[in-house]
């Protein structure tokens, strides 16, 4: 049994310290997976690819790669994080971003400010906006976003500063009145004095520098592969039959993370980069695998496509009994994973593998063993499970808050499932 914990690794090498996202999949996890389940040259696929671990790992072992995710934000931060980008291009762009910025600050302050200026200054509407933002805060990163808009670069460049700009705001220490705002929980927190936009922003791309450069360098003398992060719902991807030598993926869990929640403080800047706006991503919140979002049944009884499933039933049987709306809710995850699966199995070449990473949950203490459920739909769908490996979870590295009260004891175990396509 491999040992698959990496308790003592360091897991921010290269890209992968970019930017903050919950409940990201250890790299160290993906690499076992590329190292003894493909080879050079093949190509992989992460239909929930997240903020793109797989993809920066099949770059810098020489595999070809395409990530999908139904979150904008994620296949910008994917996309940044996976593309080797030469320093000077950033540092030409940089520069320029912040003289402009530094002078429109200072005449922002004067007596007369054009009508140009103002609308630089004036932040994008979203709910809540001044509640958590404090003013000298909103018209700073209104400036900084414009100007990293219009400046003149490429646009992985353009991308790559603004993701610096997100992770000002998606960040443990946030420029907004927010703690905990890596994950949907986060709450308010005023700070003591105005958070200087700027100089912290300086900061974040210096070391992202520094993390860009460690990654060129790692993977300047490999053979050239084909990276790619798009857009895509896992359910329902359009992608070549059998096309794929191995899916790597760690799915959302279910009903614990609400993405566009965590994320709405900084979408509402990033138009010109995710290609939607405020409304829009909003709107299609209820969509994301594991959403609590979005209309329900009235009344519970099982899903006709969970009937022949076993584990499933006797699992939502057994919620429904103390929460119906709960046994809904996961219902619900079981076919939206049902639909992954029933893709997966048709994009993977025959005899290839497919690794799925997940964790069971306790809903209202209800133990939902995810995993065998994962390995029952996947059987009905032509994938075997050939090896199931377990890891502990570091605590030390969880981003998400937990409420033992409310859930009961919180899952230690992460699983590795290893299915074979027959």
């Amino acid at each position: 049994m491999p040992e698959l914990d990496f308790s003592n690794e360091n897991s921010l090498y290269a890209t992968h310290g970019l930017h903050s996202y919950a409940a990201k999949c250890p790299p160290h996890l993906v690499k076992y997976g590329l190292r003894y389940f493909s080879k050079p040259g093949e190509r992989v696929l992460d239909p929930m690819v997240g903020s793109g671990t797989t993809l920066v790992e099949a770059r810098l072992m020489g595999r070809h790669a395409v990530g999908y995710d139904i979150d904008p934000l994620a296949r910008l931060i994917a996309e940044v994080k996976s593309t080797p980008i030469e320093d000077v291009r950033i540092e030409e762009a940089y520069e320029t971003v912040t003289k402009r910025v530094s002078r429109d600050l200072k005449h922002l302050r004067s007596a007369t400010v054009s009508h140009a200026l103002k609308a630089r200054a004036t932040p994008p509407n979203f709910p809540n906006r001044d509640y958590w933002f404090c003013p000298e805060v909103l018209e700073t990163l209104s400036i900084l976003s414009s100007h990293i808009q219009s400046v003149s670069t490429d646009r992985v460049v353009r991308n790559f500063l603004f993701v610096a700009f997100s992770s000002l705001i998606l960040a443990k220490t946030s420029v907004a009145n927010a703690r905990d705002i890596i994950h949907s929980r986060h709450h308010f927190f005023e700070h003591a004095e105005s958070p200087n936009v700027m100089r912290r922003f300086e900061t974040r791309v210096a070391r992202m520098r520094s993390q860009m450069a460690e990654f060129r360098n790692k993977v300047q003398n490999l053979p050239r592969t084909t990276i790619e992060a798009r857009i895509g719902d896992a359910r329902s991807l359009k992608v070549h039959h059998e096309s794929f030598d191995l899916v790597f993926s760690s799915p959302p869990y279910a009903t614990a993370l609400d993405y566009p929640r965590a994320h709405f403080l900084a979408v509402p800047w990033l138009k010109r980069s995710t290609g939607v706006n405020f409304d829009e991503y909003w709107a299609n919140a209820s969509r994301y695998i594991g959403s609590e979002r979005g209309r329900l049944p009235s009344g519970f009884k099982v899903d006709s496509r969970l009937k022949h499933l076993d584990i499933s039933c006797s699992i939502l049987e057994k919620l429904s009994v103390d929460s119906p709306s709960r046994a809904k809710l996961i219902q619900r995850y079981f076919v939206d994973m049902d639909n992954v699966m029933r893709r997966i199995n048709s994009i993977l070449k025959q005899r290839r593998h497919a690794i799925i990473v997940v964790c069971p949950s306790h809903i209202r203490k209800t133990i939902v063993p995810t995993h065998e459920v994962l390995a029952e739909i996947a059987f009905h769908h032509g994938l075997n499970l050939k090896h199931s490996h377990t890891r502990t979870i570091n605590k030390q590295r969880r981003l998400l808050p937990y409420l033992k009260k409310a859930f009961g004891k919180r899952m230690d175990l992460e699983y590795v499932l290893i299915f074979q396509k027959q």
